[in-house]
Parts: C-alpha cells; structure tokens; sequence
C-alpha cells in the first residue's frame, strides 16, 4: 500500500437505517454496502468523478462542497433484518453478508437479475429542500421519482444460527467463513460445499462482537462480550484463539495479559481487571494477511478506543496503537500487512504504521460527538488503491489513497 494525499474522491448517499458495512468487489471502482434494515446496493462506479456543476463551483463556503455522488446499480435481496458485515472474494464474484435475521447469505453479483426496482436514497435532501416550499413544488420535490434498479437474489443461505448474526470472517484462501452470534455461538463453514464444519460455544452469557480468520483459514480470533447480566454480574470478556477444523480452544489472549484472570468468575470486583483493557468490548478483529499480526478494536462508548496489536503465534501484546474518541468501530490490515487502518465513532479512518504504531495519515474529519456520527465500518481495494466507509449519517466514503 502507498498513501500520499488521500483523496476524498466519493461520497455516495444512503439514507434510511445506518450504513453498516462496506466491500470492495474485485476493483476499487465497484462497492457493496449493506444498511441496518437489511439492504444491500452495488455501486458501479466511474473511472473518474463527474466534474462540479456551475451550481457546485459557485459555492463560495468550503464546507458546503463535498465529492460528487453516484447512483446504485444493483440491490441484492433477501435479507429481513439487518446487515451485520459483508466479506468478499478478491475477485469480487463472491459476496458473504451476516445478518440479524439470523442467516448467512452468499451472492453472485453479476448474476442475471431477477427483477426490478425504483429506490429513493435522498429522502433526507428531499425533505430539507422542502421546508420553504408549499403546494405543488413541494409535492413534486418529495415525489420525484427515484432511480431503477436491478434485483439480484442470493446463491444460496446457511442457516444454523438461532439468535443475531453480529460477526463474520472469509479467510483470505476463500475457503472458508465463520460466524458468530449473540448467544456466543460460532460456526465454521465450507465455501465450496456450503456445509457446516464445525461449531463451538463461548461462555453462556456474552455474544461473540467480532471474528477473523487466519490466512490459511485453520485458525479462527473470537471476541466476546456482554456490558451485563444484570445489576450485579458482569461475565468476563473473551479473546481466543481456536481450531477451526474442530472447534478446540487454542489459545486464550485475554488470560496471557492477565494471568490472575478467572473466566468464570461474573462479578463487578473481576471486571475491574480486564475492563481497561477491554473497555466497551473488543468489537474489531483481523489478522494481517502474512499472519504474523493479530489486531483487535477497543469499541463501545469510551474516552478513547485504541487497537491491540498481538503476535498471533505466542499471543504477545506487542503494541497498542491509533486512539478513536469514544472508539473504535472497525480495523483493517493493508496487503503488504504494513499498516493498520482502523474506523471509529470519532468519524475518521486512521492509517498507523504497525512495526511502530506512527498514524502516517488520516481520512475524514471529526464532525461532533459519539452520538452524531460513526464510520462503521471499513474496506480496503484488492489493489490497494482506494479506501472506503460507511457512515451511520446515511453515506459511504470513497478515497483515493494517492493524489
């Protein structure tokens, strides 16, 4: 990955429930988002931005221009609840999306279309252009007509989960998928056959917040969490390291960098020695691509959410690094596994370097408080090129990492 001056070259509306999660597929020029009500839109986009209007090169305030946007041109259907994350092959045929309705669903983007539809992804500019307008301008403003779409169904569903669909992984062979759900249950899956591999459990209490995948897909990260049971007991937070092919615990991170831990203990007196560490739940996991690295996101409402670099072989805290006002929502390694980029509820993208944890450059801006804004989560181009979020105020942001 080269970085020099990122551009911010898209930003591309979507509005309605939050954008959740993002993908490349196959270039930096085709995107999939997903949305918390279980949309999925593919945007295919041009080679370079349109250039600005008259209207746009007239605005004399800076902060009113933004980069251009650009239209859908498929939604995949099939989803009933929200989209937790989305995974895709480096080819971007194969698009993996988790889901709150309890399953997994596998796409082919460029498969014929099934139907048509007409979407409207301005509601929000539609009603602000309207406050001053009355009668028929203000009828035809708000029902304009929208943009036609194709409709794409999914290839095929995996269902075993019986509660929410929170995390999920591709391993970078593309072989393998793991999932993981709200009653800390784990599920390992064949790409090829669809079938179920093999399943583990976590502590009865808490929900598995994120899941990564080794290169080879041998090896599956899970975090857990739950903030409480109730007004007295909290269950320990988790952070392991198991085998994907039978579901044995290989390794426990949490347990190295606390020794004196006791995993079953549920108690207010025992979260004091891990919560620091932990803060509002470690919500972001990934191992680099040369599988050296293990990186986690230090997430929930807290002061400043860091990322925990560990070696994924002895499971040693090497470094923490970046900082997210009231932290972190996703991490991502570069290919060359040289960099970290982490997101947050501070609305920026921080690229850090990870043999020394310098933040070497920043995408976005801070724009208010926790509650107003998050970039929830992240993707990288398989060429490394462009860079992309989606931003829980109903857009995705699309730069271009060297000007």
């Amino acid at each position: 990955m080269k970085i020099n001056k990122p551009i911010h070259t898209w930003q591309l509306k979507f509005e309605g429930e939050w954008p959740t999660s993002v993908a490349f597929l196959g270039n930096g020029n085709r995107i999939a988002a997903g949305n918390r009500s279980g949309q999925i839109f593919v945007w295919d986009l041009p080679d370079a931005p349109p250039e600005p209007t008259d209207d746009e090169k007239d605005k004399k305030n800076e902060k009113d221009k933004s980069p251009p946007n650009q239209p859908p041109s498929r939604r995949l259907d099939g989803h009933t609840n929200g989209i937790s994350h989305l995974r895709a092959s480096a080819d971007g045929k194969l698009l993996v999306s988790s889901s709150f309705d309890r399953t997994i669903r596998l796409w082919d983007v460029d498969a014929p279309a099934s139907g048509k539809a007409e979407v409207v992804l301005d509601a929000k500019e539609r009603t602000s252009k309207v406050r001053y307008k009355s009668g028929e301008e203000k009828d035809a403003i708000l029902n304009a007509p929208g943009h036609m779409i194709e409709t794409v169904a999914a290839t095929h569903t995996l269902e075993g989960h019986k509660d929410w669909v929170a995390s999920l992984a591709l391993g970078s062979d593309e072989k393998r998928i793991i999932s993981g759900d709200n009653s800390s249950l784990v599920i390992a899956w064949d790409v090829e056959t669809r079938k179920e591999i093999s399943r583990w459990s976590g502590h009865q209490w808490n929900g598995v917040v994120a899941a990564a995948l080794s290169p080879d897909g041998q090896t599956a990260l899970v975090s857990e969490y739950r903030y409480k049971r109730d007004d007295f007991d909290i269950p320990a937070a988790a952070l392991k390291l198991w085998n994907v092919s039978d579901g044995k615990e290989r390794l426990d991170l949490l347990k190295l960098q606390f020794p004196k831990l006791d995993v079953t203990a549920s108690t207010y007196g025992s979260a004091q020695m891990w919560r620091k560490f932990v803060k509002g739940g470690l919500l972001a996991a990934e191992f680099s691509p040369d599988g050296k690295l293990i990186a986690v996101g230090q997430g929930g409402e807290t002061d400043t959410g860091k990322v925990h670099l560990f070696d994924s072989e002895s499971g040693k805290l090497l470094r923490t690094v970046s900082g997210h006002r009231y932290g972190v929502c996703d991490v991502k390694f570069s290919a060359d596994s040289k960099y970290i980029l982490s997101s947050g509820r501070d609305t920026m993208v921080r690229i850090c370097q990870c043999a020394d944890g310098k933040e070497i450059a920043t995408l976005g801006k801070e724009r208010g408080g926790q509650f107003k804004d998050w970039l929830h989560a992240i993707a990288i181009s398989p060429d490394q090129k462009t860079a992309a979020a989606a931003d829980i105020a109903g857009m995705i942001h699309v730069w271009q990492l060297q000007s």
